[in-house]
């Protein structure tokens, strides 16, 4: 008796399953991911009129400061769109350049294709000419690389005294430090502050810009004043914010400039010779 043949096997179906399951989830990660287009509309406070070709930067902040994510510029209705990596939150900066940059917090929440908003802000007024701050400029250095120390008074390097200043100026749009934006800081001896202010007034610094446009700069330069000339990695002691005079603004630019190491170090003695 002829015994019956073996049952056909099911051909498995699970590989191409799996396949088809990668591909789908490929398609979905190369897709944007939600809440990522910013769309707003600016008009001036004042006049509720469109801010025409405004220049607008999607910025996040970082451990080093702050990163620009996106640039665009308003259209002629004033509406914009920026995109955003991920949900989180961001600052808007706003402004046609050289006028001022107004800075908007937004937050971007998973789930949302678009968020719009409303910026009615303080349109650039002819009469408002204040500088521009380290967060704003297209690059934070403003010193030339080969310009000349500030020189040591002669009388607290034979006392052998330190010192130490804080100098706040306005660099303006052909790199002269603006004379009457001058104010110098210091808990030291009055020596120190007078050869700051003379090498400010000599000084030629790197024009300040904002898309490629010369603006003007708060500067805020810490200067520690050192009898001896560090020798290997000899951390310098940091002077200390001014307790009082300044505003809050001017208080967090210093602070900034002493995190990111912004100390000018001046030597009563020469480096020694390699």
């Amino acid at each position: 008796m002829r015994s019956p043949p073996p049952p056909r096997r099911r051909a498995l179906r699970r590989p191409a399953l799996t396949v088809a399951r990668a591909a789908v989830a490929a398609l979905l990660l190369s897709r944007p991911l939600a809440a990522q287009t910013i769309t707003g509309h600016v008009t001036d406070d004042r006049t509720q009129r469109p801010a025409v070709a405004y220049v607008v930067r999607l910025v996040q902040a970082t451990d080093t400061g702050l990163a620009v994510l996106g640039q665009t510029t308003t259209d002629t209705s004033g509406t914009f769109s920026v995109v955003a990596p991920t949900a989180g939150r961001y600052l808007l900066t706003f402004g046609r350049t050289p006028p001022r940059v107004q800075r908007v917090g937004v937050e971007v929440e998973a789930g949302d294709s678009v968020l719009v908003r409303e910026f009615p802000l303080p349109i650039q007024r002819e009469s408002d000419f204040r500088p521009y701050f380290d967060v704003d400029v297209d690059s934070t250095g403003w010193l030339e690389p080969r310009a000349p120390a500030i020189p040591y008074p002669d009388a607290r390097r034979q006392a052998g005294e330190p010192g130490s200043v804080f100098a706040m100026f306005v660099v303006d749009t052909v790199g002269r430090a603006e004379q009457h934006s001058v104010r110098l800081f210091a808990g030291t001896h009055a020596d120190f502050p007078a050869v700051t202010g003379q090498w400010l007034a000599a000084q030629r610094f790197r024009i300040p810009r904002v898309a490629g446009v010369a603006v003007r700069r708060q500067v805020c330069l810490p200067v520690v004043f050192t009898p001896e000339a560090p020798r290997g990695p000899t951390r310098i002691t940091p002077p200390a914010v001014p307790p009082s005079g300044l505003a809050v603004s001017a208080r967090a630019l210093c602070t900034r400039a002493l995190q990111n190491n912004g100390i000018m170090t001046v030597s009563a003695d020469p480096p020694p010779t390699p």
